[in-house]
């Protein structure tokens, strides 16, 4: 079966999808600025971009300081969540259009380790001791 459709419909239609875009995209925004790892109460944590062109995070969160100065450390790079963007083609006949995408992507975890740290252990990479209610986003 063939349906054939008109200019108008044909613009119709791609208006309809264009004008639903930046809607998915602005959901997309608000789900990726909610989705860093939030931190325990009485940690500090710093949440840096990580890994290829910066699109995923490692996070460094610090516990409390004991006695003999050292601190529990954990450490999770991940990527967060987001919104698939939407894509739409027409097809090689400008009949019918095509859409691809417009759906959430969860956080995945690469990786995350906790281990103790001491002033003098810290990684090069890595800030000093972070204390509770820090939360920077670098």
């Amino acid at each position: 079966m063939t349906i054939f459709t008109s200019g108008t419909t044909r613009r119709i239609a791609v208006g309809a999808v264009l004008a639903i875009a930046p809607a998915f995209i602005a959901l997309g925004t608000a789900a990726s600025s909610q989705a860093q790892t939030a931190p325990s109460p009485g940690m500090g944590c710093e949440t840096v971009h990580w890994g290829f062109f910066g699109s995923d995070r490692r996070q460094i969160c610090d516990g409390a300081k004991q006695a003999d100065g050292t601190w529990q450390r954990t450490r999770t790079v991940y990527t967060p969540s987001y919104v698939k963007p939407l894509s739409c083609n027409l097809n090689s006949w400008g009949t019918s259009v095509s859409c691809t995408g417009g759906y959430p992507v969860p956080q995945t975890t690469q990786a995350q380790e906790s281990y103790v740290v001491a002033p003098d252990t810290v990684l090069p990479d890595e800030p000093g001791w972070l204390p509770p209610g820090t939360d920077n986003i670098l």
